[in-house]
């Protein structure tokens, strides 16, 4: 039977949990005291044995300049004993019809096995950059070797009470050259302090007076340094922030750093080859067609777009796509003639921006009839810069 958890379940999902992931004991109290909730999860269960499950964490996220609920889907896993029955792939088809009954249109999830969520209509929506060897920016003194910032700033460490809301201000003021990014809850904001501790993390903010102007995010293990988040608004502030992380040389081996696809960091490098790697992130997934392309900035001419979805069998048929005072109107049609052909991983990635229409169009992943349809794909999809850092 698959069906949504209830609190009886609690015991049983968190010995699943254990069973499958590598968390230490904190980490796992942490996630089932803060982030679990019974009705955000949903169980394949027979005779009162839990045999698999999946939570879908609540986030709203800002996409296409409206902000929407989306569902960070996580723990997904099952007893080995229950593995090859198919129990993922119909907790998946009935996380669609939960979706569907809350009115959410999409969802995100960070996968162990791209392929493995692919067949099933996820598809890469993120990504990020990897420097594998940080460097003192070249906009700061090389002359000293300590970690003092520039004589008009200051470091401190973060105290969660105090400075939530500076910290979401500075955040989001980065965030305004982004998009795809989660609008940060105080509880989402403690609990990213929270797992950045139980990963034997700092959590430092750069101010000049009383302006916050930049913090960072790191963990230390097996002498290694890693940024997992690294936000600033001038770029003096950057530069102070990584040349904090730089001080802890001698004391760790290799200091990496994970930043947003467009950073431009390597181009002051000595020498960033070898140094600098792309990794893919999150994938996304639309859960209906309608209510995911309904709203958004459009000014072209109405066309009829085919959708193709081998998993979800409601988004499959023809969409009307108008405009009325520079917002989409979408409707399914029964219209036989179509303008547009293409499949459901390739409009989630070009309504998260991630993949540019030219690209879908030259690669044969979107069929369009002429050159004014293609215009119209172009103007309803331009290409966005997505970041997040959250991984669950």
């Amino acid at each position: 039977m698959i069906r949504p958890a209830v609190d009886r379940d609690t015991s049983q999902i968190i010995d699943l949990w254990q069973y499958c992931f590598d968390d230490s004991p904190e980490f796992i109290d942490f996630f089932f005291q803060h982030c679990f909730q019974p009705e955000n999860t949903l169980v394949a269960e027979d005779k009162g044995r839990i045999q698999s499950c999946l939570q879908l964490l609540p986030y709203r996220v800002f996409l296409r300049d409206k902000e929407v609920d989306i569902p960070y889907i996580v723990g997904v896993s099952t007893w080995p004993e229950y593995r090859g029955r198919g129990l993922i792939k119909q907790l998946l088809q009935y996380t669609n019809r939960v979706l569907r009954e809350r009115n959410m249109d999409l969802s995100v999830l960070l996968p162990f096995q791209y392929d493995f969520y692919r067949k099933y209509g996820w598809e890469i929506c993120y990504e990020f950059l990897t420097y594998r060897d940080v460097e003192i920016p070249s906009q700061i003194s090389l002359k000293s070797e300590t970690a003092e910032p520039p004589a008009q700033g200051r470091f401190a460490r973060i105290i969660p009470d105090r400075d939530l809301d500076r910290l979401a201000a500075c955040y989001f003021g980065f965030m305004k050259y982004y998009h795809g990014y989660i609008i940060r809850s105080r509880k989402d904001w403690m609990k990213i302090l929270r797992d950045t501790e139980l990963d034997n993390g700092s959590c430092y903010l750069y101010e000049e007076g009383t302006e916050l102007l930049g913090y960072i995010l790191y963990t230390i293990q097996d002498k290694t340094l890693t940024i997992k988040e690294l936000i600033y608004i001038t770029p003096e502030a950057k530069s102070a922030l990584l040349q904090l992380a730089v001080s802890h040389k001698g004391q760790v081996e290799r200091i990496v750093r994970k930043a947003p696809s467009r950073d431009i960091e390597y181009i002051s490098m000595g020498d960033s080859r070898g140094k600098l790697d792309k990794e893919t992130f999150v994938m996304g997934r639309i859960h209906n067609v309608t209510g995911a392309l309904s709203g958004i900035p459009y000014t072209g001419k109405p066309f009829v777009m085919r959708v193709k979805d081998d998993f979800y069998n409601n988004n499959n048929g023809n969409f009307l796509i108008e405009q009325t005072h520079g917002i989409t109107n979408v409707t399914k049609t029964n219209q036989a003639t179509e303008d547009v052909c293409i499949g459901i991983h390739t409009l989630s990635q070009l309504l998260w921006g991630f993949l540019p229409p030219e690209t879908a169009c030259s690669e044969g992943l979107l069929r369009c009839g002429g050159k004014e349809t293609a215009q119209s794909i172009f103007d309803l999809f331009p290409p966005k810069y997505n970041y997040m850092t959250e991984d669950y």
